[in-house]
């Protein structure tokens, strides 16, 4: 410690810093109408005897598999692990990357998928009316596949010429359908990409679409950031800044394998959102690894294990959630003949993460990540998914529940050769964290807030518990109408939006713009959301 800085004014300065907190905790906010999911402790100020936790997904199964030429590395339509030449790595990369999307104009699912590595393939096109069962048009111009047309060849930085994107390929795409813009605009879908062709060329590029079959380019094609890209490249609409977002990969350290320190590059649209006339006038906001606790390294090297290695970003209900995807890197590639089928490992496997962000740019990785509590647990010995569940670029909302797509493979990062499905998962609405009350009663006592509605709406299941819920003033204090023996017990009821009610009240608006509280009282119970109506 510096000689002049006495730990008394230190100690006077933390104090200061906790009073400053306390007072800001305590000023009444505005949540508006918006859900107040609990992912974080936001709208909390306190808690007894209930925990934050983590939700889990519930597995549903194989929804797709490889079955065009397209979709296989070798190029040939069989059955069993795929893999093989025609890229230097040659593992099986059907639905390496993949963009699911429920599309309100057409009243179907859509998904956008890269189909393998191999020269002559690239990003692929699959519809289904319900979800489950997917259908592959032949979309493409020669009528042959079902890969995305484009209208031109694209620029090759490394050999300095066009090269058309069917010799090529497609790697680290996302699409994603502007929310900010109408159905029938040219550029209402958007993509993002690197081609696989590594080096100074793996920098991100971005393309736009009026249908999401036929495509332009942003910037004709030339890339609109530097390295790195090798890993999915997204772009974002922002309801809260009214900006486009970008992220991408950022190299730390080494330039691929061996060494290999995996990051992540979010960037901001500094031109008016104009990306047609400024498609590179992009800002970097942030980057970042993943820090994680455990320490472990990569054999022969001081590159940490756990690091991140694709990190889809997804907006719900204000909160933007990162599907972090941590990869348990290793050095030591599975040897031709030597893959494991039968065997769930622990080195060289894939699984994600919710990490919850109020600004798109600073996540916590504290309640899921750095514990190890994935959304998608990988599967048990011989299963389909016991190495690989990978997350998707978007989660889709549905018949309130949220669909949950993800990669799945049988063999590990670096064997090569794998039997690669696109699986669905589902979680209850807004389950992804929760409040948890067990056999001792709880309390929940929110932050004031202004209340902007005449009801309340709250997910809660209570199937073998009890909720209370009491209105509170901004001193805590009771107000006699809606609290005590004014407010209702609910026990045994699992409800997505049940609407409390108190004796004499027919509803809350004799409160409507004033400074309110609410404390839960709950057993045995999880609390999900609730929201002003």
């Amino acid at each position: 410690m510096p000689t002049h800085i006495k730990p008394t004014f230190i100690l006077l300065a933390l104090i200061f810093i906790s009073a400053a907190t306390a007072l800001e905790n305590k000023q009444p906010i505005k949540i508006g109408q918006e859900k107040q999911l609990f992912v974080d402790h936001f709208i909390i100020e306190n808690l007894e005897n209930v925990s934050l936790e983590v939700g889990q997904a519930k597995k549903y199964g194989v929804v797709m598999e490889p079955t065009l030429p397209t979709d296989f590395q070798t190029g040939q339509v069989h059955d069993g692990p795929d893999g093989g030449a025609g890229y230097e790595f040659g593992e099986s990369c059907f639905c390496w990357f993949f963009s699911p999307h429920w599309d309100e104009s057409k009243k179907k699912f859509r998904l956008w998928y890269m189909s393998s590595k191999r020269p002559g393939s690239g990003v692929a096109y699959a519809e289904s009316k319900d979800g489950i069962h997917w259908e592959k048009p032949l979309i493409a111009k020669d009528g042959k596949s079902n890969l995305i047309n484009w209208a031109k060849p694209l620029p090759i930085l490394r050999q300095n010429k066009k090269r058309d994107l069917m010799e090529l390929g497609l790697d680290g795409s996302t699409v994603t359908i502007d929310p900010s813009l109408p159905f029938g605009h040219k550029e209402k879908y958007k993509i993002a990409f690197y081609p696989n062709m590594g080096g100074k060329d793996a920098a991100t590029r971005l393309g736009y679409s009026k249908d999401g079959i036929n495509w332009e380019f942003y910037n004709d094609g030339y890339p609109v950031t530097g390295r790195a890209a090798d890993t999915n490249n997204q772009i974002h609409w922002s309801p809260k800044t009214k900006k486009y977002l970008l992220h991408c990969r950022q190299d730390f350290a080494a330039g691929g394998g061996v060494g290999e320190l995996r990051g992540v590059r979010i960037m901001e649209h500094a031109k008016e959102n104009d990306l047609i006339n400024h498609p590179t006038a992009w800002k970097t906001l942030r980057t970042f690894t993943l820090e994680d606790p455990n320490k472990s390294t990569i054999a022969g090297t001081n590159i940490p294990v756990y690091q991140i290695h694709t990190f889809p970003m997804w907006y719900y209900e204000g909160i933007w959630f990162a599907l972090t995807d941590v990869l348990a890197a290793t050095n030591r590639p599975v040897p031709e003949g030597k893959q494991d089928f039968f065997t769930r490992h622990e080195q060289g496997v894939w699984e994600f993460y919710m990490s919850p962000s109020r600004d798109a740019v600073n996540y916590d990785f504290s309640l899921a990540t750095y514990p190890r509590k994935p959304l998608i647990p990988r599967g048990k010995d011989g299963s389909f998914d016991k190495d690989c569940a990978r997350p998707p670029s978007n989660i889709i909302t549905h018949n309130d529940e949220h669909w949950v797509y993800y990669l799945a493979t049988n063999e590990r990062w670096g064997a090569r050769k794998w039997d690669a499905r696109l699986a669905l998962a589902k979680v209850r609405l807004d389950g992804f964290f929760y409040l948890h009350s067990k056999s001792n009663e709880g309390k929940v006592i929110t932050r004031p807030f202004i209340l902007e509605g005449d009801n309340l709406e709250i997910n809660v299941n209570a199937l073998n518990g009890f909720l209370k819920v009491e209105i509170l003033d901004e001193k805590r204090n009771d107000i006699p109408q809606f609290s005590g023996n004014s407010a209702k017990t609910y026990r045994g009821h699992n409800s997505l939006r049940l609407k409390p009610a108190w004796s004499g009240q027919s509803d809350l608006s004799s409160l409507k713009g004033k400074v309110i509280r609410i404390r839960f009282t709950l057993q045995n119970t999880k609390l999900y959301s609730f929201k002003a109506l």
